[in-house]
């Protein structure tokens, strides 16, 4: 019988050029042992060491090129922990926006908290870069004014070349060239940034601002509510959801003043969104008494015990408690103010569009002797009965 001396063929498997294996002749050169009658060569017996599989080389997928495997230690030196910044809701590592009306006091509150932060070492003042492209003149002079003495950066569209388009562009930069890492980039406001009615830009912007907390950087986006408010009447957020989806962390702040007519004004911000462990809801107070100035109101600025926030009232509802507080005024012109407090709240609910909790509310919040903060005062009799007579708010001198 001939037998074939041509090398063996090669297997092809998967891109890998290997070798058959070739059977052990036995102990006296005989014909190689039948796989059916014993064990194959390629079977290690019992007490052999076993046999390394040959590698096998896989091509490269279109994936392969961005592949992280390898960059672990880089990536984690890059991180930066996630932990309160500013305040006890803001957190160092992430993206964070916060929502409300103009004029309601988040740069307030947000400047006394990046002061707060610096003085209790939370972060260096060099680390922080604090784009203000929504102020006027005066604002932005007192702002530059009261950051630049602890040692804060802040920059302004029209000054020194900048400009607020080149904001997504620079933050790309500090990305590549390592100095986004421990830095926290506030935006006030992020509309003057990105246009966030458009879903193309907004969802540029957030990828924009992942790219950077990847980086070790913190962003921290200030934004308004939208006009129109939800259906249940809570504030809704302007622009796309791209930012609500994008972010880490999603505030809605709400200006309200407290029940017992001080003048103060209480901001609460309600958690929409949270990837830390974060508060659901934190508020805070300041001085709104007249004549005050900008650095006063920031000395005044204090955290908002939880009573204040429950036992206060949304701004939103002064205008309608307006209109309660006039109808219960008419009630008492006519005379119901010896009716007792039920007959009246009652009366209220009946003459207008008015709750009775509402109408209940506001004759409360009303009552005292004071005729700058009061509109009528209350007598108790028997059996708890209240009578109830409207204040004459005294003359100013000069006042014909």
């Amino acid at each position: 019988m001939t037998h074939d001396s041509s090398p063996p063929k090669k297997i092809n498997l998967g891109g890998a050029q290997i070798p058959p294996s070739t059977p052990e002749k036995n102990s006296d050169n005989q014909s190689p042992t039948n796989p059916d009658e014993g064990v194959s060569a390629s079977t290690p017996t019992e007490g052999d060491p076993p046999v390394e599989p040959h590698p096998v080389i896989r091509p490269a997928s279109p994936f392969h090129n961005h592949s992280l495997c390898g960059d672990g230690e880089k990536l984690l030196a890059r991180a930066i922990d996630t932990k309160p910044l500013f305040g006890d809701f803001l957190m160092h590592g992430q993206a964070s926006m916060v929502y409300a009306q103009p004029n309601a006091g988040k740069t307030l509150t947000l400047i006394r908290l990046v002061q707060d932060a610096i003085e209790e070492g939370r972060v260096h003042p060099d680390d922080v870069i604090y784009i203000n492209a929504d102020d006027s003149g005066k604002g932005l002079a007192e702002k530059v004014r009261l950051l630049e003495a602890i040692g804060v950066h802040m920059l302004a569209p029209g000054y020194k070349g900048f400009k607020a388009n080149q904001v997504m562009d620079k933050l790309k930069e500090a990305v590549e060239d390592g100095t986004a890492r421990g830095r926290v980039f506030v935006i006030d406001t992020v509309k003057k940034v990105a246009n966030l009615m458009d879903k193309g830009r907004s969802s540029e912007f957030g990828q924009v601002c992942r790219e950077a907390v990847m980086g070790g950087g913190t962003i921290i986006g200030l934004g308004h509510t939208a006009k129109n408010p939800n259906p249940d009447g809570s504030p809704r957020y302007q622009g796309t959801t791209d930012i609500l989806e994008d972010f880490d962390a999603v505030y809605v702040a709400e200006p309200m003043r407290p029940t017992s007519g001080a003048e103060e004004r209480i901001i609460r911000f309600t958690q929409q969104k949270a990837r830390a462990d974060s508060p659901q809801v934190v508020g805070y107070a300041y001085s709104t008494a007249l004549g005050l100035s900008y650095e006063d109101k920031l000395a005044s600025l204090r955290p908002a015990y939880p009573e204040e926030l429950d036992g206060s009232i949304l701004e939103a509802d002064i205008l309608d408690d307006e209109k309660v507080a006039a109808v219960i005024r008419g009630l008492l012109v006519c005379g119901l103010g010896a009716a007792g407090q039920d007959k009246i709240v009652r009366a209220a609910a009946e003459d207008g569009d008015i709750s009775r909790s509402q109408a209940r509310r506001v004759l409360d919040r009303y009552t005292g002797t004071d005729p700058d903060r009061h509109r009528w005062s209350v007598q108790k009799g028997d059996r708890g009965k209240r009578t109830y007579t409207l204040l004459i708010k005294p003359k100013a001198e000069g006042d014909d």
